[in-house]
């Protein structure tokens, strides 16, 4: 068989998606930073807080932070998957919050990196902290030895978290435009009450 009779194979690009996504690298080195101060505050913050706090309010500070941690997260992948065009008639119609959630869609990159994964994984870094500071008392108080009241508080919150991202994962996805919204209308609230 000759080659020529071989059909050329054409050469396909996918097309960018048309989108308003701003994004940019100072970005990067302001994250860089911000991870960074804001890891050694709450973890010093956390450290001193333990120190004061019973078992039970430690307990209780530790869902505190398993909840921001999903709630930021589930904040993060709708805005990745809201869209922009039901924002504009909102807009044009000066509904309270429109302006903003457009505002947040186009800055998605940047939201959605710092609600996933700088506030992610601080409260990653903060609940390990605590975890380890209730281990501790739990041990000195009911005189507890070996690695097992470690582990099993450990694979808790780590269950906790997971299953709790997994979850809203979904929850966020099918309603994306919706939590966008409710962003929105809280940044709508704080610039409102700022410019009083």
């Amino acid at each position: 068989m000759d080659k020529s009779d071989i059909p050329k194979r054409k050469k396909f690009k996918v097309p960018r998606p048309d989108s308003n996504v701003s994004t940019s690298h100072k970005w990067t080195v302001i994250v860089l930073i911000l991870s960074f101060a804001l890891s050694v505050f709450f973890s010093f913050v956390t450290s001193v807080a333990m120190e004061s706090l019973t078992i039970a309010f430690a307990f209780a500070l530790l869902l505190v932070i398993i909840a921001v941690n999903i709630l930021f997260d589930m904040i993060g992948t709708a805005v990745q998957s809201a869209e922009e065009k039901p924002f504009h008639s909102l807009a044009s119609r000066k509904v309270a919050g429109a302006r903003e959630s457009i505002s947040v869609i186009r800055h998605a990159p940047q939201l959605a990196n710092m609600c996933c994964d700088v506030i992610g994984d601080i409260a990653g870094i903060i609940s390990g902290a605590t975890t380890a500071l209730i281990v501790a008392e739990l041990v000195a108080m009911f005189n507890l030895k070996g690695i097992l009241p470690s582990l099993i508080l450990t694979g808790l919150v780590g269950a906790l978290t997971i299953g709790g991202k997994a979850m809203s994962k979904g929850i966020s996805m099918q309603n994306g435009n919706a939590i966008v919204f409710i962003v929105g209308k809280i940044m709508y609230f704080f610039s409102h009450l700022r410019r009083r």
